[in-house]
């Protein structure tokens, strides 16, 4: 793994007209001397915006924003879907008057990139999904899935430690590089409740299947050979349905491969970047 230095400290916007606040980490203060197109990170449902740490240390010479999902970090609970939350992500991209930076999205960040990247084609140059798929597509109203009720009664009932390391244990399988396993159960021990319900909701009535085609901007999409959170078929799906996307699998990495192999997975946006 890359050596890291300290993430930069939360910045918050507040959108006074809906009254929400985001959080987010970013090295905009040295923006006089950043490269352009500046890059967006959005989370996974185990992480927040610390998950980005070798992506802001690697890209540090761009703008690089990682922001934190509604009910992470510091960013206010929003309990609305998917729809009110890419209005707080759009709002930001816009406040930070940032041009059209590239979007990387991963698993539940990827699911909110989607929407993103179709509803604000002009706020994006190009967008990267990283182990996701197109949402749950329950109906408007359901009940949250049993398996985030499970994780909302763990998160009440173990400490931080044991939570982020049971975490861990449910995202990748087999061995687990030790610097790997420590950096995010140490992110995933700080999620709360709160996270858990505003994330869980926002996957669980989600489908993009018909918000896809509106994506204009180039997109690749990244794979994990080792990723058991993901299916091959959703996958698949979410493919199929951007015809003209780029695929990269990445080796030897299951769904983390941001900090599994943050070289390749950097390597990945790079290419996107050389093309745009």
């Amino acid at each position: 793994m890359e050596n890291i230095s300290k993430m930069p400290e939360f910045s918050i916007l507040l959108n006074e007209e809906t009254g929400n606040v985001t959080s987010f980490r970013s090295n905009l203060s040295n923006r006089d001397h950043l490269k352009h197109p500046y890059l967006v990170f959005l989370h996974g449902f185990n992480g927040s915006s610390k998950s980005w740490a070798f992506q802001q240390e690697h890209f540090n010479d761009r703008g690089v924003i990682a922001i934190d999902a509604p009910g992470f970090g510091e960013s206010s609970k929003i309990n609305k879907g998917m729809d009110a939350i890419v209005v707080e992500v759009a709002h930001l991209i816009r406040f930070l008057k940032i041009g059209r930076p590239v979007l990387v999205g991963h698993s539940m960040g990827g699911m909110t990139a989607q929407v993103l990247a179709a509803k604000y084609p002009d706020l994006f140059s190009a967008l990267v999904l990283s182990c996701t798929h197109k949402g749950r597509g329950k109906p408007t109203g359901s009940p949250l899935s049993d398996d985030i009720l499970e994780r909302i009664q763990q998160r009440k009932i173990l400490n931080n430690e044991a939570y982020g390391d049971l975490r861990v244990r449910k995202m990748l399988e087999g061995y687990i590089n030790p610097s790997v396993f420590s950096f995010l159960s140490d992110i995933a021990g700080e999620i709360t409740v709160d996270a858990l319900e505003c994330g869980g909701k926002a996957m669980q009535t989600l489908d993009t299947t018909p918000l896809l085609p509106s994506i204009e901007v180039p997109v690749t999409v990244i794979t994990a050979e080792k990723d058991i959170v993901i299916s091959k078929d959703a996958t698949m799906a979410l493919i199929e349905g951007l015809p003209a996307c780029r695929t990269t699998e990445l080796k030897g990495v299951g769904h983390a491969p941001y900090c599994e192999d943050p070289q390749a997975f950097n390597k990945v946006i790079e290419d996107l970047i050389a093309t745009i």
